[in-house]
């Protein structure tokens, strides 16, 4: 299991923030394709950052010798049609696209997970995903009426 650490998010959620972005929060989840039979070369140890502006999920995976850093996804707030969190014992988040197809999923790990407070961390992105929602669908605010010079 990948660790971590409240510095390494921070370096990572800093270092990949455009700037005037904000570093909202951060969650673990983990992934392993049922065909895969357990095997640990395919399992996906995701970390989602949430920003101001998007969602950026760094995608770790084990290797035969050293853990690294597979892939990095950045998804805008606006792009996002769904990202749910469920599940009674075992929590699960979803994220998915305007049309309705799987972007990412995956289980958010447990108590001796590779974050503290992961479960409400979790929460508090979806939380922050409906907060953008709310917020792009609201109307535009009427111009302001323009003013010839004198």
């Amino acid at each position: 299991m990948i660790k971590y650490s409240d510095v390494y998010v921070s370096i990572l959620a800093k270092g990949l923030c455009h700037p005037g972005e904000q570093f909202v929060g951060a969650c673990a989840l983990h992934h392993q394709p049922f065909w895969s039979f357990g095997a640990p070369l395919f399992r996906h140890a995701y970390l989602l950052v949430a920003t101001s502006h998007r969602l950026i999920a760094l995608d770790h995976r084990r290797g035969f010798v050293f853990d690294r850093l597979d892939r990095a996804d950045s998804f805008a707030w606006a792009d996002l049609g769904a990202l749910t969190i469920g599940g009674l014992l075992r929590k699960k988040v979803a994220v998915k696209d305007r049309a309705g197809r799987t972007l990412l999923a995956g289980k958010v790990t447990g108590f001796f997970g590779p974050m503290a407070n992961n479960g409400a961390s979790a929460r508090a992105l979806v939380a922050t995903w409906e907060q953008h929602r709310r917020l792009g669908a609201a109307p535009a605010p009427a111009p302001l009426p323009q003013y010839a010079a004198a």
